[in-house]
């Protein structure tokens, strides 16, 4: 497990992450820019349903994965991650089945979106994005750097080649763009559990496995609906009540802000895992001064960044995605702010996971969506788009706060103990 930690595999990790996001970021700008403001409100609109049940992944699955498996002994592991993938599977299976019938209510009750015609395509990619995204992770906490690298290579090029070469016919549609996604996901997967290192069932250790992941879940799931709630219920809002047109303008100025996805999921990929290490190994004194020393060199990159985007917000949204989106320069300008706030909490939070110290997390987005339920319509309806960016930003500032008072209490009795 050692090679894990050394530093060469985070060069790796913010490489895969700059190919996600980067391709990532082109897919919206395809969509953005050649099937309009509107289509890309629907498709964003759409994509939220697929991000909000890999936010239930991440914490049921990836998350105590990413915190536990340095902790196993060799002799374990391989039953370890086939107890974790069958519980992956689990999910996945529960996941399609649940869209199925979100998509039914979103039939009756916003017929005007039309997301009927779009539920095979959003039911396969919500499956295979769902493996797919688990196995990269899963190569992360092998030490498989290269391994990741090149599933996710396989996975999102090909998904980016694919969508240049349909827009080039004129036939880009939100239908194909979530074909595409599912299709390079499933060569992905396909090609990641042949390369897979070797795993093993037991029943015995998968009942153990679940017990210990739910000890470290059983807050993150609930905060990873409240989470959702929190920051997404704005958007819901924001649909029903300005039309999808101010879906996109929002998405539109996250995408570019969502260069910092980048430096946030490929530390994602990486502090977790070595916090834990410097923990199990060290002591909490390591694994602090580690977290302090993320905290200072990625918030001044993001920073410097949202500084940067903040200078000529309208131009560079124009000049990205089209004349129609300059006139919301001021959505990528507080985007800029929420992004910094939102970095800031990242060492907190997975300081916290670390620990295996989750229910503040669970608090935290409890106020988030509180907030979010008590003020999202006012909002809204007193202040149109300033209003959906106004409560994002509060639901940010919310979280660091409560975690800022809840950690330090936290490692004081961490240490005493």
């Amino acid at each position: 497990m050692q090679a894990v930690f050394r530093f060469n595999h985070v060069n790796w990790a913010l490489a895969d992450q700059a190919m996600v996001s980067g391709v990532n970021f082109l897919t919206s700008v395809l969509v953005a820019r050649f099937l309009g403001i509107e289509e890309f409100g629907l498709f964003s609109l759409i994509w939220v349903a697929v991000l909000f049940f890999s936010s239930f992944q991440m914490s049921i699955i990836v998350s105590p994965m990413m915190s536990i498996a340095p902790k196993q002994d060799d002799k374990n592991l391989s039953f370890y991650y086939g107890s974790v993938f069958a519980q992956q599977l689990i999910f996945s299976v529960l996941s399609v089945v649940s869209i199925v019938v979100g998509v039914e209510f979103g039939r009756y009750f916003f017929p005007e979106w039309n997301i009927g015609e779009l539920l095979l395509p959003l039911v396969v990619v919500t499956f295979f994005f769902q493996l797919q995204d688990f196995l990269r992770r899963l190569f992360f906490v092998q030490g498989r750097q290269v391994a990741a690298f090149v599933n996710d290579a396989i996975s999102y090029l090909m998904q980016l080649i694919l969508l240049i070469y349909i827009n080039t016919l004129g036939l880009l549609n939100t239908e194909l763009v979530l074909w595409v996604i599912a299709i390079t996901s499933l060569i992905a997967v396909f090609i990641g559990f042949i390369v897979c290192d070797k795993i093993n069932i037991s029943y015995d250790m998968f009942i153990d496995t679940a017990k210990r992941h739910w000890n470290v879940s059983k807050w993150l799931t609930g905060s990873a609906l409240l989470q959702w709630l929190s920051g997404n219920l704005f958007i819901v809002v924001a649909a029903s009540l300005l039309g999808v047109v101010a879906i996109g303008a929002l998405k539109a100025a996250q995408s570019i802000m969502g260069i910092t996805h980048i430096l946030f999921q490929g530390l994602e990929n990486i502090v977790p895992i070595t916090a834990s290490h410097y923990l199990h190994e060290s002591g909490k004194r390591s694994m602090a001064g580690y977290l302090g020393k993320v905290t200072i060199w990625g918030g001044g990159a993001t920073l410097v960044l949202a500084l940067l985007v903040s200078a000529f917000p309208g131009h560079l949204l124009m000049v990205v995605f089209g004349d129609e989106y300059q006139d919301y320069g001021y959505v990528l300008r507080w985007y800029a702010l929420i992004y910094l706030i939102a970095f800031i909490a990242l060492p907190l939070r997975m300081g916290l996971r670390s620990m295996e110290k989750t229910y503040p997390l669970f608090i935290a987005y409890a106020l988030m969506a509180f907030f979010s339920i008590l003020s999202a319509k006012w909002l809204v309806q007193a202040f149109g788009l300033h209003g959906v960016l106004i409560g994002l930003l509060m639901t940010g500032v919310i979280f660091f706060a409560t975690l800022s008072f809840f950690i330090k209490r936290i490692y004081n009795n961490y240490i005493e103990n």
